[in-house]
């Protein structure tokens, strides 16, 4: 074997790693002065670089699953341990896709990308699947259970077992975005014979720091007159 073709065989597998930025300061260096040199690294570089420049477009980075990194990990400590070493075989062009399968020293470094960039994308864990869903828990006086149902900036109240409103009176729901008094909406509810209720929340969420229930009279009220029947933080 030339020492050409040796030289590239010693600093092919790092070129993932490099584009990335993952590898040390020197061996960094030592791969600079190499590519400058192989036009074969340069040429798999340049296809490699289309999929890397694609990673900050990614969406924000969510937190995956303890139970879901752990297998990760072991996943990556089984691949890092020591494998027989590979009998002699002719050189032969690597793809970009064998960069892929990370050298023990780098297995760590890819696997955590992985995660970042996964969960980013959405496919770790439940909160990345639902995207920006989310159930608040509401407090409640007087009995009863309810949820704030949030999607992106909008909202909806599900409640079971409330006690039903003063004769003559509804249920308002009101906005408190902080610094002023709530304010009112047209979402005016009474509860079925079981005590649920379902109400969409008018508007958007933006800047609303709680959702808030009392009862007002029949057509509702421009400021809260009643007794407060839940609060939803959101």
């Amino acid at each position: 074997m030339s020492t050409d073709a040796r030289d590239h065989d010693q600093w092919a597998d790092s070129l993932g790693a490099w584009l990335l930025g993952a590898l040390p300061e020197d061996e960094a260096a030592g791969f600079k002065r190499h590519i400058d040199e192989c036009a074969l690294c340069r040429e798999d570089a340049t296809s490699l670089q289309v999929a890397v420049d694609a990673l900050p477009a990614s969406p924000e980075p969510r937190t995956p699953p303890p139970a879901l990194k752990a297998r990760i990990m072991e996943v990556v400590e089984s691949e890092a341990a020591p494998a027989p070493a590979p009998a002699p075989r002719q050189r032969e062009r690597r793809s970009w896709r064998s960069w892929l399968t990370p050298r023990p020293a780098l297995a760590w470094g890819l696997a955590a990308l992985l995660l970042v960039v996964g969960a980013g994308a959405g496919l770790l864990g439940s909160q990345a699947l639902q995207g920006d869903k989310e159930t608040i828990s509401a407090q409640v006086t007087g009995g009863g259970r309810a949820t704030l149902e949030v999607d992106g900036d909008r909202g909806r109240l599900v409640a079971s077992k409330l006690p039903a409103p003063p004769s003559g009176r509804v249920y308002q729901v009101w906005l408190d975005k902080g610094g002023k008094a709530p304010e009112p909406t047209n979402a005016l509810f009474s509860t079925s014979s079981d005590g649920s209720a379902s109400v969409d929340v008018p508007g958007s969420l933006d800047g609303v720091r709680r959702v808030m229930v009392t009862d007002e009279p029949s057509g509702g009220s421009r400021s809260p007159t009643g007794n407060l029947l839940l609060t939803a933080s959101t």
